[in-house]
């Protein structure tokens, strides 16, 4: 599996994932809170299969940068 999820994205992912669990706990919906591991596990391990499938990748310009760096 190949990066396709973004520092900046991968940072937004886990908030919003966060978030939902939060939300989930405060008025007790458990679909709510299990749905906010999603974004979690996705930014965490930095691919995401809807990203894959439209052929986003959001690490191609940190690739970039960081051939420029060297």
């Amino acid at each position: 599996m190949e990066c396709n999820v973004g520092l900046v994205e991968q940072k937004a992912r886990v908030a919003a994932g966060l978030a939902m669990i939060g939300v989930g706990a405060y008025y007790n919906s458990k679909p709510l809170a299990l749905l906010g591991l999603v974004p979690i596990v996705t930014g965490m391990v930095r691919w995401c299969p809807i990203n894959a499938a439209i052929g986003y990748n959001g690490c191609e310009n940190e690739q970039e940068m960081n051939r420029y760096r060297k």
